[in-house]
């Protein structure tokens, strides 16, 4: 039986399929890339070198290119001359030699033609690492349980600025956590969420000792000239950790750079996301923090009716991340 004749077709509630941001028009849409393997890009290389090779004889044969002369090396210039390289053995030498710097000074100058400028670098470093954010963006959201340490906070906001990544890092003091927010193209998105999750060392394990032994190296200087130890420098948290709360889509950006924040209530940490319109961020890390259980022991509202109703922010505290 057809749908047009079924009794029960029109009972079924069809869903009607939405395409996700950036893909309204087909035409604009980027079209997936096929790469070759090795063995494929050698045989193509070596087709066109074949033809190319071709193409030259076969003018040379015409007599519309000259043909080349034989090419010279102190191994094969007997063979090559015959009996004109025995006759006169050293002058036959020296244009080989000739011939042989002239070789060498054309592989220099194509490198040097080819060489690119400074601009021309920083323009395609640049270019490699721009993606167009225009259509759709794609957003990590991490949740670090101390984020104090200059190690830490330099790593990320230098990341940040080299991969074109707008956010910020929201620190909240009750309670004791991080909120970081990462918007960006795809592959920045990748390399971002590798360097907090994999090549960041939020224990400190190696940096810590290698501290600790420049520390030694400074008391035994500072006691040698008789001057007062300096103050400690910060030291990495045993406990700390950072893990990846959400990742996905989203339509545009919404923040203009990347910025660094603390506050001293989750509600005011709450109402800073809330000028920008990701207050939702918030309400996921504080979750997310919740269910540690034992080993991260977070409440997430308990006020009294002294306390006003939980809203404990200052008023005149500034909002650094609404626009201006």
């Amino acid at each position: 039986a057809t749908l047009s004749n079924s009794k029960t077709s029109s009972l079924v509630q069809h869903i009607v399929p939405i395409k996700p941001p950036g893909f309204e028009d087909d035409a604009t849409m980027k079209q997936p890339t096929l790469y070759l393997t090795k063995k494929e890009l050698k045989r193509q290389r070596k087709l066109r070198r074949a033809e190319k090779q071709r193409e030259l004889q076969d003018m040379q044969a015409a007599g519309l290119v000259p043909p080349p002369e034989p090419r010279l090396t102190l191994k094969n210039f007997i063979s090559v001359l015959g009996d004109q390289a025995v006759l006169d053995p050293s002058q036959m030498e020296q244009k080989v030699n000739e011939q042989i710097q002239a070789r060498q000074r054309a592989h220099l100058e194509r490198n040097e033609a080819r060489k690119l400028t400074k601009e021309q670098r920083r323009e395609k470093k640049a270019a490699k690492l721009s993606e167009d954010t225009s259509k759709s963006v794609s957003v990590a959201l991490f949740f670090v349980k101390d984020m104090s340490h200059p190690y830490h906070r330099a790593k990320v906001d230098l990341n940040a600025q080299q991969n074109n990544i707008t956010g910020g890092v929201l620190e909240c003091e009750n309670p004791s956590l991080s909120c970081v927010i990462c918007e960006g193209g795809p592959k920045a998105i990748k390399r971002y969420t590798r360097l907090m999750l994999v090549r960041m060392k939020w224990k400190g394990q190696d940096l810590e000792e290698e501290e600790e032994a420049e520390d030694e190296i400074s008391d035994m200087d500072d006691d040698s000239d008789g001057i007062d130890k300096k103050a400690k420098p910060h030291k990495f948290n045993p406990n700390n950790k950072c893990e990846l709360v959400w990742s996905g889509m989203g339509a545009k950006r919404m923040f203009s750079n990347f910025m660094f924040q603390s506050c001293n209530t989750s509600d005011m940490a709450r109402k800073v996301l809330e000028a920008k319109g990701v207050a939702h961020f918030w309400d996921q890390v504080m979750t997310h923090a919740s269910g540690r259980g034992e080993s991260f022991n977070l409440k997430l509202a308990e006020y009294s009716d002294d306390d006003g109703g939980g809203n404990n922010y200052d008023e005149n505290e500034k909002i650094i991340m609404m626009e201006e």
